[in-house]
């Protein structure tokens, strides 16, 4: 009997577009021959119209490097089009690296609140507000050390972990894993201060062996590529979340087109009470949540500072680990645009 499957099954691929190219050579179309030829016809067009058919150098005419050159060319161009991605026409990867060189280092402000959708962060309630108007709060969640555990015990901690969200979280989560470069010399710098030791010293065999440790310990971090995870859960807090009690008349009337606008005008809270609200709903849904992973057994979870979370922003667009030497000077509490009085503070 033949296996019949859902039609919603999740083993079924869905194609992100329909591949409308005429293949000429297996997986490459007219496009990628063509930008793989490209090279090569410009230097033919180049050596045709801008060099003179009698021009010599130390005695060498010029015209016959064509030859060498357009082949030159066309093995290039077939190198980019070999190198191309598959999920990727030659034209688009090619557009992506040029668009990628030809990039701004900077950003004027409002163009950098377009990409990141961070409007500004509160030092005092540890929050950070998007572009449209929700308010975050971040978790980072310490696990329990899992390394010789079961798979009986693996299941054990994600079973209480989704009872917990299923039974108790009646908002939207969402949960951030992140990796750091394991801190070696942070770790190292005990056994390099043991060097100066007089005991070290004046044992010369003692003194190699904690050089050999150090480099051999170095060299294996570097081959290994060891690496700190870290897991957060980001507690985001919407506007209309706080401005109407949840399934209320007031909020359903709301949303009734038209006249939902003018509803929500006269009955919303003002704008520095709902700013209140938000930050007093952010720190509940932090303390609910923060006492929830604390009841897995040996799971911590404490509440991020809004100076580690302009790190984890930074190191998050950045691509790389970015660590602030005074990260509360980074953030900045003066207006951009001050008065006269305020600028001269």
């Amino acid at each position: 009997m033949a296996d019949k499957k859902p039609l919603h099954d999740a083993s079924k691929r869905i194609p992100k577009s329909i591949d409308t190219g005429t293949h000429i050579l297996g997986n490459y179309t007219l496009t990628d021959l063509a930008v793989g030829a490209l090279p090569g016809v410009a230097v033919v067009l180049a050596s045709q119209l801008f060099v003179p058919p009698t021009l010599t150098v130390s005695g060498y005419r010029v015209a016959s490097l064509t030859l060498p050159l357009t082949v030159v060319g066309i093995a290039l161009g077939g190198l980019v089009v070999y190198l191309t991605p598959v999920h990727l026409t030659t034209i688009q990867w090619f557009g992506m690296i040029v668009g990628f060189l030809h990039r701004p280092t900077r950003l004027p402000h409002e163009e950098t609140m377009e990409h990141t959708h961070v409007a500004a962060i509160h030092p005092t309630h540890d929050v950070i507000e998007r572009t449209d108007g929700v308010f975050l709060g971040l978790l980072q969640v310490t696990p329990p050390s899992m390394a010789l555990a079961t798979d009986r015990e693996w299941a054990a901690k994600a079973s209480s972990f989704r009872e917990f969200l299923n039974t108790t979280v009646e908002f939207p989560i969402q949960l951030y894993s992140t990796t750091q470069p394991f801190p070696a010399d942070e770790y190292l710098a005990h056994y390099e201060a043991r060097r100066s030791d007089p005991d070290v010293r004046s044992n010369q065999q003692l003194a190699t062996l904690l050089d050999k440790y150090i480099e051999w310990y170095r060299a294996d971090l570097d081959r290994r590529r060891m690496t700190i995870r870290d897991h957060y859960i980001v507690i985001p807090v919407r506007p209309d979340e706080v401005r109407f009690e949840r399934r209320s008349l007031t909020q359903r009337l709301t949303g009734v087109p038209v006249l939902g606008v003018f509803i929500e005008a006269l009955v919303a809270p003002r704008r520095d009470e709902e700013r209140a609200a938000l930050f007093e709903a952010v720190d509940e849904r932090a303390r609910l949540l923060r006492h929830g992973v604390r009841e897995i057994e040996g799971c911590d979870a404490h509440r991020v500072d809004a100076e580690t979370a302009a790190e984890l922003l930074a190191s998050f667009w950045r691509g790389e680990a970015v660590t602030y030497d005074d990260p509360a000077a980074v953030i900045t509490r003066r207006p951009i645009v001050a008065t006269p009085a305020e600028s001269t503070r």
